[in-house]
């Protein structure tokens, strides 16, 4: 059994006055949020309209922030505390007073402000206040919804105005402004009470048990009811701010026998927009018992439904909705992946094949397939969709400098490195290699699915942080089409694709580019690897990308050419210990996925400052780590480490997998995953565990690296 203390806010309501919907009419919780939240004023010279203390609190911090309050109209036919206090501070209230008007066209320009008598109609002359903003305080609803959507019960309470939830034999405790306490003090009085009430409940005592804390916050006062203000004849008294139901519909529908607050709901559609009634509700259920000469507690609430916050259809249909849901992006070579086989999966929005089905051959065996011609003949693959932005400037090679961990300034022209860029609470963001293009132009790639944000976050670098920086970044993923051909045969290949190039390790090494044409189509020409083979990027303008994936299908026949997909592509580079959004999950640094030594001990950049904080520098951190698995056994989707052999066995966990795959290579199954202090561990054995589906296997801790552990292949 659990116990459960349930602690959520309030929601401030309006009072209904004549407004006729006059933009500049706002409650004045959404006033202070646009304060608070995002530092905007609404208004220059504001009237506030309530009937309780919060008002005083919101006037002050709206004052301070420089906005003229020109009068608090308060409803409340005597004085509070707080009024008093804010009256000797000299701001101006009218108590007993209500806004019974507004005036202006498009906007607010003044408000009409009488006395009023305790059933809200006026019994004096009007004044005029010039503003361009009315603040309006009703009082506040606690936010019930989990509980009456749990089929709680509900009891209205008189002081406060508001239904509140009645806990009693429920499975929870109730603490704070849900439960109907609006300062700092009862809330953590009540928070405390239902904390140790949780706590007895669950066979706890205490040794001595602690004071209820107390603290100073705002004083609540008495409220004083105020639903809707008396209109003139012909003047609109709005009570559902969204759906312009108004205290005349309200009454109609009374009139029409419409006696069910159900009924009353659906007949003027009270309640029923995107806020389901959260400002309005109480406000309707007053004004239908003041027609009905009833107390409010009588008439009851409608249904609560989930959810608390408005979802749309299409997040519900998710997946379901095919191309309707979003935009599909597809490769110059998409018509031709389709037609062979391809079976898709979705990456950052493109459509990229996972492997090519093949008649009488199981995924697995056609990865299998795949995965072993990259390893002895050669491998074609479409990398379209790696991010890729142009940069260009004087300042290009600095501003690489400060995003990488490591230094850019440095490369010369025809070369690429290698680079990590960092959050700056210094875990690892994303990877690529960028190449020099010329002095001042570098062609930057990035991770599939981090391709938007890693330009979103170099342009928030440049407009923002160092905006003296003249470099400019440009997205051009969609302006080139890759491929790239991996293999042992990769070079011959190249070679008959490209005769007019030297493709020897000297005139072409790796991480160094080359201008080339193939089939009279100027493409560039990348030497780099992520399958651990010798291969090859081959880049050409996108609306010849289906001209040049022909020409290499073509001239690879004689060499054992087969392309492969995803699956494959993630096996050989799981094979190789490359590290991919699996292992960098936003928690990490580079000193976990074992490349500290990448970052320069002689610049600085983004997030390394936080590489020295104690908690990503303290022992038992996890750190990448490759597993082999026993002969004949698989390793577990989302399996996590341990050292008991039984996946339901109460055990701490020691770290787990984030990518797996059958090695047809090594011809069985391979894994990395992060463990705590993983590098010390290596020849350990522990186990893969899955208590979701009751599975095990035998590993092996390794070195991440299972494959050609010096690189010789593809430097060869």
């Amino acid at each position: 059994a659990r116990e459960t203390v349930v602690a959520t806010g309030a929601i401030e309501r309006s009072i209904a006055f004549a407004n006729n919907d006059r933009p500049g009419v706002m409650l004045l919780s959404a006033v202070r949020g646009y304060l608070e939240r995002y530092g905007v004023l609404s208004g220059r010279t504001a009237v506030l309209f309530a009937n309780n203390d919060s008002v005083y609190p919101a006037a002050c911090e709206l004052a301070e922030a420089g906005m003229r309050i020109e009068a608090v109209v308060d409803s409340r036919p005597y004085l509070s505390e707080a009024a008093a206090l804010a009256r000797a501070d000299k701001l101006r209230v009218l108590a007993g007073h209500a806004v019974v008007g507004v005036r202006g066209m498009r906007g607010v320009r003044a408000a009409e402000v009488a006395p009023i008598d305790a059933d809200g109609n006026v019994k004096g002359f009007n004044r005029i206040l010039a503003c361009d903003l009315i603040g309006v305080s009703g009082g506040w609803n606690p936010t019930l919804h989990l509980h009456a959507q749990a089929r709680g019960k509900l009891a209205y309470r008189e002081d406060i105005a508001a239904f509140v939830p009645q806990s009693a034999g429920a499975p929870y405790h109730l603490a704070g402004a849900v439960a109907g306490a609006y300062d700092l003090t009862s809330c953590l009085q009540q928070g405390y009470a239902a904390g140790t009430g949780a706590a007895h409940a669950l066979g706890f005592e205490a040794v001595e048990e602690p004071l209820a804390p107390l603290a100073a916050g705002d004083f609540v006062g008495q409220l004083h009811p105020l639903w809707a203000v008396a209109a003139p004849k012909g003047a609109k008294c709005f009570v559902d701010l969204q759906n312009d139901v108004t205290t005349s519909d309200i009454a109609l529908a009374e009139r029409e026998n419409y006696a069910s607050i159900e009924h009353v709901k659906r007949y003027t559609a009270l309640g029923m927009g995107t806020d389901q009634g959260k400002t309005s509700n109480v406000l309707g259920l007053a004004r239908l018992a003041d027609q009905r000469g009833q107390p409010i507690s009588s008439i009851g609430t409608t249904t609560y439904r989930p959810p608390y916050t408005p979802v749309t259809f299409s997040a519900i249909a998710a997946g379901h909705m095919g191309e309707a849901g979003h935009p599909v992006r597809r490769t110059a070579a998409h018509d031709w992946h389709a037609a062979n086989g391809a079976v898709w999966t979705d990456a950052g929005g493109w459509a990229r094949p996972m492997y090519y089905a093949q008649d009488g051959l199981s995924p697995q065996e056609r990865i299998d397939q795949e995965v072993l011609a990259v390893r002895q003949a050669v491998g074609l693959v479409d990398v379209s969709t790696l991010g890729k932005l142009d940069i260009q400037g004087p300042a290009a090679g600095e501003f690489l400098d400060r995003v990488y961990i490591n230094r850019f300034s440095s490369l010369k022209v025809g070369r690429g490195r290698y680079g990590i860029m960092l959050r700056e609470d210094g875990r690892v963001f994303d990877d690529g290699v960028t190449m020099r293009l010329g002095p001042q132009h570098f062609h930057m790639t990035t991770t599939t699915n981090h391709s938007g944000a890693v330009f979103q976050f170099l342009e928030y670098l440049l407009q923002v942080i160092w905006p003296g920086l003249r470099v400019f970044v440009t997205p051009v993923t969609e302006q080139w089409f890759a491929a790239a051909i991996s293999g042992p045969n990769a070079r011959a290949l190249l070679a008959d694709l490209a005769p007019d190039l030297d493709v020897s390790n000297q005139a072409l090494p790796m991480m160094a580019m080359a201008e080339a044409e193939i089939s009279g189509l100027p493409v560039r020409v990348f030497r780099l690897s992520f399958s651990g083979e010798i291969a090859y990027e081959l880049n050409v303008d996108a609306d010849y990308g289906l001209a040049l994936w022909n020409a290499i299908l073509t001239a690879g026949v004689p060499y054992g050419l087969k392309v492969y997909g995803t699956e494959a592509m993630g096996t050989l580079r799981i094979e190789k210990g490359h590290f991919t959004h699996a292992e960098a999950d936003g928690r990490v640094t580079p000193d976990d996925l074992g490349l500290g030594g990448m970052v320069s001990k002689t610049k600085n950049c983004i997030g390394k400052r936080s590489l020295s904080l104690p908690a990503l520098t303290e022992p038992g951190r996890l750190q990448l780590v490759g597993l082999m698995a026993d002969p004949g056994e698989r390793v577990p989707v989302g399996a996590q480490l341990g050292g008991v052999d039984n996946p339901q066995a109460l055990q701490k966990s020691q770290g787990h997998v984030t990518s797996h795959a059958f090695s047809a290579t090594l011809d069985r199954w391979i894994a990395l995953a992060l463990l705590a202090d993983g590098r010390a561990r290596h020849g350990e054995r522990l186990f893969a565990l899955s208590p979701v589906m009751n599975e095990r296997a035998a590993v092996e801790v390794v070195a991440p690296c299972f494959y050609d552990t010096d690189g010789g292949r593809q430097r060869g």
